[in-house]
């Protein structure tokens, strides 16, 4: 009976596994797929377009999007600097730029966005993981990253069956075994 109880720990312990793996490899697929459309992902450091994104949210942006094609209360990605962006609602377009504000904040952006920095469309976001996405960055983020991948390489070597486990080819159950007499009924 303890085997019994072993072999359903251990196949239970599989299945988690089997699923933790089809999840990781899915995520980059689908991550790979999105990046060659276009689709970028960006962390939201800021409050200024709560509650529609809370901070520290991924929106992922379509960098495909046309700067003409932008209306009034479309989610945009927008560059301040070189190493900032900004993702905000447009509140109108014009002849000078699109207009933008933060869903949180009073005041219009002083500036418009022009088509130079103009990053794309907002087209959906996941909320909170942009705290994991900032964490798995660093330099620790990156060494558990590698060790978590590595305990799991070595996790399916373990949980591999043996080949003895493996079912055989197993004759049907009409059939009688070679070198062995028939049976009597």
């Amino acid at each position: 009976m303890p085997k019994k109880i072993a072999n359903h720990i251990l196949n239970f312990i599989r299945l988690i596994y089997e699923l933790l793996r089809f999840s990781i490899i899915f995520t980059a697929f689908t991550l790979i797929i999105l990046y060659i459309c276009g689709i970028r992902p960006y962390i939201v450091k800021s409050g200024s377009m709560e509650p529609t994104i809370m901070t520290g949210s991924v929106c992922f942006v379509n960098h495909n999007s046309r700067y003409e094609s932008v209306k009034s209360g479309d989610i945009i990605t927008f560059k301040l600097s070189d190493d900032s962006v900004v993702t905000h609602r447009a509140t109108s377009t014009g002849a000078d730029g699109i207009r933008t504000k933060g869903d949180a904040n009073e005041l219009e952006d002083a500036l418009p966005v022009t088509e130079d920095t103009f990053v794309g469309k907002t087209i959906f976001h996941i909320s909170k993981v942009g705290y994991l996405v900032a964490r798995l960055r660093t330099r620790m983020g990156i060494i558990m990253t590698i060790s978590i991948m590595i305990f799991l390489l070595l996790l399916g070597k373990l949980l591999e069956k043996p080949k003895d486990e493996h079912p055989k080819n197993e004759q049907s159950k009409n059939e009688q075994p070679k070198n062995e007499p028939p049976k009597e009924t």
